[in-house]
């Protein structure tokens, strides 16, 4: 029997995948099947939407989101409306989504449910305290195009592989790039402040601060001259609380007359990077950062656990858009990751869901009882 520790937390763990066709929902299952080969519960929730049986562009077959009974989950009440499952409404929430209200249910018995949750932040934090109290893993659906929220899990595990692209080095290349962005951070100095703010804030070494009002982001070239002409030789610490885009950020970083070496660079998670451009320009920008003497701090670190690779792909033949299904070399694709990758490599149709489980339960095993 599991039980949690008093006063610990339940662990957030999220699934996202770098393109759709890359074994997202495939590593979903396996991770809810493993869970409840050991009777440990789970409890599910999604940002954006999911759930096809067929995809909406190749009209391919997509693995279906079979769950069972005792599951507690959040998702849209149209979700809910079309689902096989038998679901029991535990009470409506206060978030709303294209699809409808997001609701609290049990599931009853077998079948299928479609997941669509917030697509931002605090919301889906809402959610996941909401639904902790349930299971002590809750797993989260996402994507690479919905990384902002992805800032409420602790932990994630990524999904990619031909669908993304069928160029293996520069997959592996792309992925070792995520795995710099999770981990190129420095410990939290003394000085900083307790909260990080609402909008972008200067820190100068005196203690003053200096705030770009209505501006949570770094998206447009406007906001980057705003902070540009902000940075002077006086300013300790930068925090951005929002998304930060590669474009904007990058005329910061090719600005020579700028004095960024010894500035903290306060980010709120490296999601909040990974939603603003391409993950190889993102660990550039912050490789080029850090060269010109300046420091990374993340208020909100996320572990990245692992990588799950799929070699398959939907190739089109023909010019009328139809596809079939097709495979890249696993074992190639395979032997190129964990080459490039300090990060254990799953192939879950191979290797099955035990060993992530494992390593999801290890790196929080002081939070969970067994």
């Amino acid at each position: 029997m599991l039980c949690l520790k008093k006063g610990t937390k339940t662990v957030r763990v999220g699934i996202v995948g770098t393109a759709k066709n890359t074994g997202k929902t495939t590593v979903l299952i396996a991770l809810m099947n493993e869970a409840r080969r050991r009777a440990i519960p789970v409890s599910l929730t999604g940002i954006g939407y999911d759930g096809e049986a067929i995809d909406n562009l190749t009209l391919l077959p997509k693995p279906r989101l079979d769950v069972y009974e005792g599951i507690h989950l959040c998702t849209a009440e149209e979700c809910v409306r079309q689902a096989t499952a038998p679901c029991e409404v535990i009470a409506p929430t206060d978030e709303i989504t294209s699809l409808g209200r997001v609701l609290h249910v049990r599931i009853m018995g077998e079948g299928r449910i479609m997941l669509a949750g917030p697509n931002k932040t605090d919301a889906l934090r809402r959610i996941l305290t909401l639904l902790e109290r349930y299971a002590p893993i809750q797993l989260i659906d996402g994507a690479l195009g919905r990384m902002v929220p992805m800032a409420a899990a602790d932990a994630v595990v990524f999904t990619t592989g031909a669908a993304r692209s069928t160029n293996i080095p520069h997959l592996a290349e792309e992925m070792k790039a995520i795995m710099d962005v999770f981990q190129m951070r420095e410990e939290s100095p003394r000085y900083l402040q307790s909260e990080m703010p609402d909008e972008v804030t200067i820190y100068s070494r005196k203690g003053l601060k200096a705030v770009l009002a209505g501006c949570t982001s770094l998206l447009a070239d406007a906001d980057a001259a705003s902070l540009s002409a902000r940075i002077t030789d006086d300013v300790r610490c930068v925090a951005i609380p929002g998304a930060v885009a590669s474009k904007p950020f990058r005329a910061i970083l090719n600005n020579s007359a700028l004095m960024l070496k010894g500035v903290l660079f306060d980010f709120a998670s490296p999601t909040m990077l990974l939603a603003g451009g391409k993950p190889i320009e993102v660990r550039d920008n912050l490789e080029q950062l850090l060269k010109r003497g300046a420091h990374i701090h993340y208020r909100h670190p996320i572990r990245l656990i692992a990588v799950a690779i799929n070699p398959f792909f939907p190739r089109q033949v023909g010019r009328r858009g139809y596809f079939k299904p097709d495979y890249i070399n696993a074992e190639e694709l395979e032997r190129e990751f964990k080459t490039c990758l300090s990060l254990p490599v799953f192939n879950i149709m191979k290797d099955g869901a035990g060993e992530l489980f494992d390593l999801i339960l290890n790196a929080f095993k002081g939070g969970v009882l067994l």
